[in-house]
């Protein structure tokens, strides 16, 4: 049988010998960079420095370079493929994207409503019983289906209920007559000071009418314009026909029957596991904002139902990210503002200390539960927001951080050291690692750094191009002992 000849020098894809082959041939053959070991040996056969294409002779890393082009070439083709399919099928991925995770948080509900066996289980391991019977109590599965969604369909309702509660507020206050001229009384003053203003800044005596006369016609051309509430029509449309998607698609996925969770694949878990943990995440950071800013606000004089109804909307706003703080940061201004019955100080009050107090536990204090919670870094999030944001819109916003999290999950499992080096760039810095095993040449190449962007850019740089031992693929024995840790692992 003819034996298979050494690859020459600077071959980019090579194959590994065949079993009768010389012993020196396969060890040229493994030094040698490929597509799925693009920095050329295995990890850890460098025990002094990483192996790095960009800083190695040229002998030695001219095909990992090529490898390595190669590689970055086919991400930015296939990122730009996938945000145009993205686009393109975007009403249809959009709820089914919602569904899976709608069906992933109501599936434990339904299960410990439907399966005996679960329920007993679920029961035992938190050492409660049911109040209406001693043993278990359970419906059939689609009856069980019903009634969670109709626990999701009430939680959503607590928007529209604080939004009618705004309204009532203020429908009955309206009838009051001494209310109402306190209220008109402010109105006034408010025109009146911004008059004031604008003469003051562009030297006119009716610049302030002229820009409310201006506001109105633009307002009501708008209402006058049939193409307005033509688009209005598509969008709420096209909007309650995600929502009917999203509910068809997540009725499907509660239909089978609970799988024992060592029969599903390790990735499946992980996925599954990570989701959750954001749902948690968020949920107690919007619970805690909104809950400090309804306090806040009563606190500074507001009626305790407008103080409510804000808190409750800017809730379900603290859902997505970064925009979301910003709407709920200015809801309450105009009530601030034109509320008749506050002083100044309340005033500023109720503007400045709930958002300030907002700021510190959704931008300061979020983002750090983020990073521990979900294994993924700030700047990550910020860039998975943005991307998302600009694909899907609103909704992209909200399933960004979790989608980022299952691409990072599924790039650590891929078998290719440039998948792993992706993940590790998006994930957290460890706090044990450090540059201790460079030597003098590469100190010299790092400079003063100020901005914790650039010192993130660097690292992350020598992630990709200087790979440790820290990037050595997980074991089986590591993720299940990963996924045994956490209480919240059983299902």
């Amino acid at each position: 049988m003819p034996r298979r000849a050494p690859a020459p020098d600077g071959d980019d894809f090579t194959f590994r010998p065949p079993p009768d082959a010389r012993a020196d041939v396969g060890e040229d053959e493994a030094a040698t960079p490929s597509p799925s070991r693009p920095f050329g040996q295995l990890l850890g056969n460098f025990p002094d420095e990483g192996f790095s294409p960009v800083l190695a002779p040229p002998s030695r890393a001219a095909s990992a370079r090529d490898v390595t082009v190669i590689t970055l070439g086919v991400v930015v083709i296939a990122s730009a493929s996938a945000y145009w399919l993205l686009q393109v099928l975007a009403y249809l991925l959009r709820p089914l994207v919602t569904a899976v995770g709608a069906a992933l948080l109501l599936r434990p509900l339904v299960d410990f409503v439907s399966d005996k066996g679960y329920q007993r289980e679920t029961l035992r391991r938190h050492r409660a019983r049911l109040l209406c019977c001693g043993g278990t109590f359970t419906v059939p599965r689609i009856v069980a289906i019903v009634l969670a969604l109709a626990v999701t369909c009430a939680v959503f309702g607590t928007l529209i209920w604080a939004l009618y509660l705004g309204r009532v507020y203020v429908a009955v206050h309206v009838k009051d007559p001494a209310w109402y001229a306190r209220f008109t009384s402010r109105v006034n003053a408010i025109g009146q000071s911004m008059s004031e203003a604008a003469r003051r800044i562009f030297k006119k005596d009716d610049i302030a009418e002229q820009a409310w006369d201006r506001l109105q016609n633009e307002i009501e051309g708008a209402l006058k314009d049939a193409e307005f509430w033509e688009n209005l029509g598509v969008g709420a449309f096209h909007y309650l026909q995600d929502v009917m998607l999203m509910l068809f698609y997540t009725l499907f996925l509660l239909l089978p029957r609970r799988e024992l969770s060592f029969s599903r694949s390790l990735v499946v878990r992980r996925i599954r596991k990570a989701t959750r943990r954001f749902v948690s995440i968020m949920v107690q950071i919007a619970m805690v904002r909104a809950l400090l800013v309804g306090v806040l606000l009563g606190l500074c004089r507001m009626p305790w139902p407008l103080a409510i109804a804000i808190a409750i909307v800017s809730f379900w706003l603290f859902f997505i990210p970064t925009l979301g703080s910003i709407i709920a940061s200015i809801l309450p201004l105009p009530i601030i503002v034109l509320l008749p019955d506050m002083t100044a100080n309340q005033r500023a009050a109720g503007v400045f200390i709930p958002n300030l107090v907002s700021f510190l536990v959704g931008d300061l204090i979020g983002p750090v539960v983020y990073r521990k919670g979900l294994d993924l870094n700030e700047v990550t999030v910020l860039f998975a927001l943005v991307f998302w944001y600009s694909v899907w819109g609103a909704p992209g916003a909200v399933l960004g951080v979790p989608l980022t999290c299952a691409l990072k999950i599924v790039l650590e499992e891929i078998p290719h050291e440039g998948a792993h080096a992706l993940a590790s760039v998006m994930a957290p810095a460890q706090a044990g690692s450090s540059r201790e095993g460079l030597d003098s040449s590469h100190e010299t190449i790092r400079v003063p750094m100020t901005f914790t962007f650039i010192a993130w850019v660097k690292r992350k740089y020598d992630h990709l191009f200087m790979p440790r031992q820290t990037l050595r693929p997980r074991t089986q024995q590591d993720e299940e002992a990963l996924l045994d840790s956490s209480p919240d692992s059983s299902d």
